[in-house]
């Protein structure tokens, strides 16, 4: 739900004061250095990244306030690793919370007193994220920092992080107004979850030496020092998290059973991982595992990319919301944002490389009041002041018909973030990136069959296969003894292998060519190839209906028809997406798309005329107070695909198991007993990303994101309760729930 903004005002100093605290949201001789001496240096950061040996760092901060530590310490992790290129910790995280968000001009005027940070602050303000509780992920490609900002109390806010048992944070700044001030924040709560978040080693630093902070963090196994103050403050604190200390409140360690989600061995550089599929969810999940350097080979069957449910030529981009702040409306809020983030990110990179454009238009989405029981509904939704108007307003009729360019006697909920853009030249766009990076491999015409998890291949304390190791794409599988015991599970894929027709041998060329559009596949040729990996993601949209694998889960097809209307008065002049019951779209090379039918358990993709008829009459009935679909003419040019969903009609992110075979192991839960008794899902080298139903250009990045970070032990996105709503054991969980007698 929409967030409580800061209110401020600025000092003779120019410093500015929250009103709420009556204090100073950073020093009024200079903030920047003050940032430097009690978080910089207190958290001995310069020379602990100096000696650091993993690929991420994690800092946590408790009061983003205007974000001048935030930009501070990225400027000071970007020196690091100008004077480091070859370094191997090549990515911080910063993780914050802030209960009322500055709006973003007085952030923007706090720190125009800091010229020396204008770039940091200008890539800040480009991406400042509205008043909406919740994580937003913010990712400055430059910087290779990544900023999650949790809008929220942050009492409410840590105990939903996930973190891996062994701890989540390398360092803590502990910001926020004086204890005197504010001393609802320095409570006991927030140290005992600093404990559940910390690791052996991890450090903190606070501008504040108050009794009630130097004993609260003592008590949950911080060893504490004081050290000079900065300014005119004497003192400040610092230390370091010794989990040898016997008032540890280990409980608070303990994992939500099966939704715990570093069950893994985390992937790495020095892994190999494949990727199954050829849509949006198979795109997604390549990028962002090649932005973290991580080799990546992408198989898929046929000739061309985004040859399924994501092949459409114009899709609607816009979140599915609701009246109440439900986890469904959560998960669609902040995955919008996130993707709209990405889209336009990759909309640049395009540009920016001279690759091939990315058809689309962020002309917002108009959600029209067709009948009496939507617009109850759409009221509802607007008197409830739950989402923030920059993210879904109302409008009455006229502005309805201003923002169409469209007579329309209807009013209804403006999306102005939301639009169209084309499905399979996003997906082409996605590879085209990841291939730059030269992680990336394509393997078309290689159709998925089976695997099997197997003991991997010795591998040295590095991470590096032993020479003479066979690779992935090798069809026998090394033996050998492990090496300082470091043996890994790896799986072996099963794939039936076709001839590329017309590709002129060039794999990439013929799958990034007409991507989406009808291709007659070749018929498979009988060749089997075995293909190793440490780790393979399923990305098969409707085609996991056909695999063994995913038995285990409840599984829901749902067929659906687009038709491609030639423009035509008087819709070709529209100039937003209409959504009632379908949708219509502005034209894209004389064309607009009119959807969608949905037809259940239904896989076959044919064009059927009594579908056409059927969008037709959708939106005539949805339009009965116009002429505009009476007059229509439509010259039967469509195309059908399969979407997949869940149950719950929320997508199934993360490690894949044949739940059926497993679920005897949580039988405590039959009785009773918390999910905390439960043990946590078996290790597992399989995951998945799929059901994102019809509502996959506005899940998939952050889905993505998601089953990515998880994989690799890194922050994750979301809260717990939005993880355990798309994780994929969350229905057998459920059935053992309810099986109690």
């Amino acid at each position: 739900m929409k967030s409580k903004h800061a209110q401020v005002h600025f000092n003779e100093s120019g410093t500015p004061v929250a009103d709420h605290f009556d204090d100073v949201y950073f020093s009024n001789d200079s903030g920047i250095d003050e940032t430097q001496h009690v978080f910089v240096a207190g958290n001995d950061l310069l020379e602990r990244w100096q000696q650091w040996r993993n690929p991420t760092f994690v800092i946590a901060e408790t009061g983003f306030g205007t974000g001048l530590n935030f930009l501070v310490a990225m400027r000071a992790f970007n020196e690091f690793k100008a004077t480091n290129p070859n370094h191997p910790l090549k990515h911080l995280y910063f993780i914050t919370t802030e209960k009322f968000p500055l709006p973003q001009q007085d952030m923007q005027r706090a720190l125009e007193a800091f010229p020396a940070l204008k770039a940091e602050a200008e890539a800040l303000a480009e991406l400042y994220p509205m008043g909406l509780e919740g994580c937003h992920r913010l990712y400055f490609e430059r910087h290779s920092t990544t900023l999650d900002l949790w809008i929220g109390d942050v009492h409410e806010l840590l105990p939903q992080w996930h973190a891996p048992i062994e701890g989540l944070i390398d360092a803590w700044f502990l910001d926020g107004f004086a204890p005197s001030k504010n001393p609802d924040m320095w409570t006991d709560a927030l140290f005992s979850q600093m404990a559940r978040l910390s690791k052996t080693g991890t450090t903190f630093g606070t501008f504040t030496a108050a009794g009630i902070v130097k004993r609260g963090l003592a008590g949950v196994g911080f060893d504490i020092k004081k050290r000079k103050g900065f300014g005119r403050k004497r003192d400040m604190l610092t230390g370091v998290f010794n989990t040898a200390n016997d008032s540890v409140q280990h409980k608070l360690r303990l994992p939500n059973g099966p939704y715990y989600r570093y069950v893994n061995s985390a992937v790495t550089e020095a892994s190999k991982v494949a990727v199954v599929g050829s849509g949006l969810a198979a795109a997604t999940a390549c990028l962002a595992l090649v932005k973290r350097g991580i080799n990546t080979t992408l198989y898929f069957d046929g000739d061309t990319l985004a040859s399924g449910a994501s092949g459409n030529p114009q899709g609607g981009f816009y979140p599915q919301l609701h009246s109440e702040a439900s986890i469904a409306s959560r998960i669609q809020a902040h995955s919008f944002l996130y993707a709209r983030q990405a889209y336009d990110h990759i909309i640049k990179h395009v540009k920016n490389n001279g690759l091939a454009d990315v058809a689309h238009d962020f002309c917002g989405v108009i959600q029209l009041s067709f009948n009496d029981k939507v617009a109850e509904r759409q009221n509802k939704l607007a008197t409830a002041d739950v989402w923030p108007e920059a993210l879904i307003k109302p409008v009455d009729s006229k502005e309805v018909s201003d923002i169409a360019n469209l007579a329309l006697p209807y009013s209804g909920l403006y999306i102005g973030l939301g639009g169209w853009l084309s499905p399979p030249q996003l997906v082409n766009a996605m590879i085209e990136e990841a291939l730059q990076s030269g992680k990336l491999t394509l393997k078309l015409n290689h159709t998925y069959v089976s695997h099997k998890v197997i003991e991997g291949t010795p591998h040295n304390q590095e991470g590096g296969a032993l020479p003479g190791v066979l690779d992935a794409d090798d069809v026998e599988i090394a033996s050998g003894e492990a090496v300082n015991g470091a043996v890994r599970q790896q799986v072996q894929i099963r794939f039936n292998v076709s001839e590329p027709e017309k590709c002129g041998g060039n794999e990439t060329a013929c799958a990034t060519a007409n991507a989406g559009l009808p291709q007659e596949k070749p018929a498979l040729s009988g060749n089997e190839k075995n293909v190793i990996a440490d780790h393979l993601i399923l990305a098969l949209g409707a085609g996991a209906i056909n695999s063994e694998d995913f038995n285990s889960l409840s599984l829901r097809p749902v067929r659906g028809q687009v038709e491609a209307i030639p423009t035509q008065p008087p819709i070709d002049g529209l100039n937003t997406v209409l959504c009632h019951k379908g949708y219509m779209t502005p034209a894209l090379e004389g064309r607009h798309a009119l959807g969608s039918t949905y037809v259940k358990n239904d896989l076959t993709t044919e064009v059927r005329n009594e579908e056409t008829e059927t969008n037709l009459a959708t939106h005539e009935q949805a339009l009965a107070n116009t002429s505009i679909v009476q007059a229509l003419q439509h010259d039967g040019k469509a195309r059908a695909a399969t979407r997949l969903g869940s149950p719950d009609h929320q997508p199934v992110v993360g490690a894949l198991h044949n739940f059926d075979v497993i679920k005897s192991q949580f039988a405590m839960l039959s009785v009773g007993k918390p999910l905390t008794s439960a043990p946590l899902l078996p290790n597992s080298v399989v995951s998945t990303l799929t059901c994102l139903g019809s509502r996959g250009l506005t899940t998939a990045p952050l889905m993505a994101e998601v089953l990515v970070s998880s994989l690799c032990k890194e922050p994750l996105p979301l809260s717990n309760d939005l993880l355990n709503a798309v994780n994929t054991s969350r229905f057998m969980t459920r059935e053992m729930i309810r099986s109690q007698s």
